[in-house]
């Protein structure tokens, strides 16, 4: 889990004159639940306060409701809270109604396996995207898990699925994520937009070390018949075990095939 909410985003903690929320108190107990991640493990109030934007004292009445609730746990020699295993149900029950996964999965590891990369299955959450599945091969170490949160406008993973957007959602999309960027939004527009025109032409988009050095990856999008529901996959590598040419040219069209045969299970 990451903070990824800013202060300025739209569920703002009331004010004390406010009436009590029950709905809003909700929200705000995800928030700090979100706070934690992996470097992040141990958090006190003072730094969940500045990770969510929310009061101290609200943050102080929501992390001992978390406790209580046994989502948190509280170490009292540094004063500091830790998520407990019970956050896994959250996120558990959300796949485990996901009845493609287990097909996917089968598809993905083969390829992971064949190609000695690491192949994925996203969905996303703008402004990231988060991992449901990792298949790890041979030539990448396993640094991401499912659950993982990856920029969207950065990576392979994201612009594919930016690409099977309909132009008004990717439009509204692009509105969305602008505020994330504010120094080099103009750049990765046309980033985003070359993508999309390598995933209409080719069936999925390649990001070559400019999300992380020495890493390069392709990915692509699957659609839902009704077009309700999109995702992506990508395969990803380190660049001396793989070059540009191979990926691209063997990997990235295995991909795009697998993707088009499981976007017929979304």
């Amino acid at each position: 889990m990451s903070g990824r909410r800013s202060p300025n985003d739209d569920r703002v903690a009331a004010s004390p004159s406010q009436p009590a929320n029950p709905s809003g108190a909700l929200l705000r107990g995800l928030d700090v639940l979100e706070a934690f991640g992996p470097d992040r493990e141990l958090l006190g109030n003072a730094e969940i306060a500045a990770a969510t934007g929310l009061p101290k004292a609200t943050v102080s009445r929501l992390t001992r409701a978390l406790v209580e609730a046994g989502y948190l746990d509280y170490e009292p020699v540094r004063g500091k809270y830790s998520l407990r295993p019970r956050v896994l149900t959250l996120g558990f029950s959300f796949l485990s109604n996901m009845k493609m996964l287990p097909i996917a999965h089968e598809q993905l590891q083969r390829l992971a396996t064949e190609s000695g990369c690491t192949v994925s299955l996203a969905c996303p959450d703008a402004p990231h995207m988060i991992y449901l599945d990792r298949c790890s091969g041979v030539a990448m170490p396993y640094f991401f898990s499912v659950g993982s949160a990856v920029d969207m406008a950065r990576t392979a993973t994201g612009r594919a699925y930016i690409a099977a957007l309909a132009p008004e959602e990717r439009a509204t999309l692009f509105k969305r994520l602008a505020p994330h960027y504010p120094g080099d939004w103009k750049k990765l527009r046309a980033e985003l937009e070359r993508a999309v025109k390598e995933v209409t032409e080719k069936g999925f988009c390649l990001v070559d070390t400019t999300w992380r050095q020495n890493i390069r990856g392709v990915a692509a999008p699957l659609v839902s018949r009704d077009r309700r529901t999109s995702m992506s996959i990508n395969c990803v590598a380190q660049t001396f075990s793989m070059d540009r040419e191979t990926l691209t040219g063997k990997w990235g069209p295995r991909l795009a095939n697998l993707a088009q045969a499981l976007s017929g299970h979304l």
